[in-house]
């Protein structure tokens, strides 16, 4: 009997300093901060818009890359604005690019540091991009950035202005380009026409495409018929300067057609050379066919 008590009362001291246990660990363990997990958060993007507009045309793209990447914008602006006649601002520009004497700008200087995207966009003169430009890239470091050719012509030089910048920034990744006649981005739905178009675009970007891969859908060349010799004079009838002779064609079916003319060229009373001509025709009732570029 003793022995039994002995033993309830040992029990009872175990099961006691138990409880005081746990309730030590438990009054511990409230009162111990808990550890925080850290959170990642990635850096966002910036990207800036820089462009020079002549006469308005890039102006208005500009605005729409700017509006539909959500970036900053840079107009530069000359100096010394080019004169207000056509002829004597091709004479002026012809003068700089023989001289290679490129204009001063007033903002020729953009902190680049806190972008690492920069749509770079320009008006063509002469084939390849505006002189402006060359004085943004004398002083600007694009190393490193993504640079996203955008551009507006009177018939072509998107893909000739994307590779002259590609060799004069072997540092930075230059993308497949974009542009658009000033014909087309002025008309009267020509901002619609060229949103339309940058938001295609901007899904090519993002899904790797190269000016090879966008080509990939026309059929082989062969010698024209009638219905595309009536295409190609109705689209080019307001090039006549270009003195554009069609040789073939192909062709590559959408909501509407694409033609690919191979023609030589005869530009300002200039040696042949061959060069693309690309033209719209859309579906039967919904307008005329239009040149779209002429590319070498």
């Amino acid at each position: 009997m003793f022995n039994k008590m002995k033993l309830t009362v040992a029990a009872m001291s175990v099961l006691a300093a138990s409880m005081v246990f746990t309730a030590c660990n438990e009054k511990e363990s409230k009162t111990e901060p808990k550890a925080e997990s850290a959170e990642v958060v990635a850096p966002a993007t910036k990207s800036v818009v820089v462009y020079f507009s002549q006469n308005g045309a890039t102006k208005k793209l500009a605005e729409i890359f700017t509006k539909a990447k959500n970036a900053d914008a840079v107009e530069l602006k000359l100096v010394t604005a080019y004169p207000s006649t056509y002829d004597s601002t091709i004479a002026a520009v012809k003068a700089q690019r023989d001289a290679k004497q490129w204009p001063a700008l007033e903002n020729a200087k953009v902190e680049l540091d806190k972008y690492d995207t920069v749509y770079l966009g320009y008006p063509i003169m002469f084939g390849s991009f505006t002189p402006p430009i060359y004085t943004f890239l004398d002083s600007n470091d694009l190393s490193g950035k993504v640079v996203v050719p955008f551009c507006t012509y009177g018939s072509g030089g998107r893909k000739a202005s994307a590779a002259e910048l590609k060799t004069l920034e072997p540092n930075a990744n230059v993308t497949l380009a974009y542009g658009i006649s000033n014909k087309r981005i002025t008309a009267e739905n020509g901002v619609e026409v060229a949103a339309s178009e940058v938001e295609a675009f901007f899904g090519n970007l993002e899904a790797g495409k190269t000016d090879e891969m966008l080509m990939g859908g026309f059929s082989e060349q062969r010698p024209l018929a009638a219905e595309d010799s009536a295409v190609f004079a109705e689209a080019t009838k307001d090039y006549a300067y270009l003195g554009l002779k069609p040789l073939s064609v192909s062709t590559q079916i959408v909501a509407g057609t694409n033609y690919l003319f191979v023609c030589e060229m005869k530009a300002f009373g200039g040696p042949a050379v061959q060069t693309n001509v690309k033209i719209f025709k859309p579906l039967p009732g919904r307008g005329v066919p239009e040149l779209i570029v002429v590319e070498k």
